[in-house]
């Protein structure tokens, strides 16, 4: 478990117990990072003029470790709002370290992950969960199955939104044959108009 700069704070009230934690600790107080090298934590400390944000760096850390499964908590939102950190985040999706490894996003609401062709993708979301599939960085030929609205080999090109809130019927199946897609699996559309 690595914890990148104040996101650190989240793993106690959580359960989790870091191993490491990174960043050039500009949201993470100096004495909370001394607590935490009290507490056996190792501490890889990045200056705060460089090239990549916290949370790459904590990716390539965890590759560096051998991790055959990545899977990044609450970073979508996490640095106060700020849409280009989050498209950052999702960006590290492609980065080729990560495709080494099973990597996703994770969120309150959803699971992010990408694929490259030739991939296959059996999801356990439930009847009901939004399923949306977004090509990235050009188009992408798709087939579905247990979706409420399936695709044959289609092409769903970069820019257009044909791909958004699909609905699982029950454990989908995703299969890109061409280019590469984001698939965001997230909470049971139904329950949700339902709060509204």
């Amino acid at each position: 478990m690595i914890g990148v700069d104040g996101g650190a704070r989240a793993a106690a009230p959580l359960g989790l117990t870091l191993h490491l934690i990174v960043g050039d600790f500009d949201t993470l107080r100096a004495e909370e990072v001394d607590v935490f090298a009290a507490q056996g934590v190792r501490v890889a400390r990045s200056p705060h003029d460089k090239d990549a944000t916290d949370t790459e760096l904590a990716l390539l850390a965890a590759c560096d470790e051998g991790a055959s499964r990545v899977e990044i908590l609450g970073a979508l939102g996490a640095s106060g709002g700020r849409s280009d950190h989050s498209l950052g985040t999702i960006a590290l999706l492609a980065h080729p370290r990560a495709r080494a490894v099973d990597c996703s996003l994770l969120d309150a609401t959803s699971r992010i992950r990408l694929l490259t062709a030739p991939a296959r993708f059996a999801s356990d979301a439930a009847a009901g969960a939004v399923i949306s599939l977004i090509p990235w960085g050009g188009g992408a030929t798709v087939s579905t199955e247990r979706l409420r609205w399936p695709l044959q080999r289609e092409r769903l090109h970069e820019g257009s939104t044909r791909g958004l809130s699909n609905e699982s019927l029950g454990a989908p199946f995703v299969e890109v044959h061409d280019g590469s897609l984001l698939i965001s699996e997230g909470p049971d559309l139904r329950d949700q108009m339902q709060k509204e």
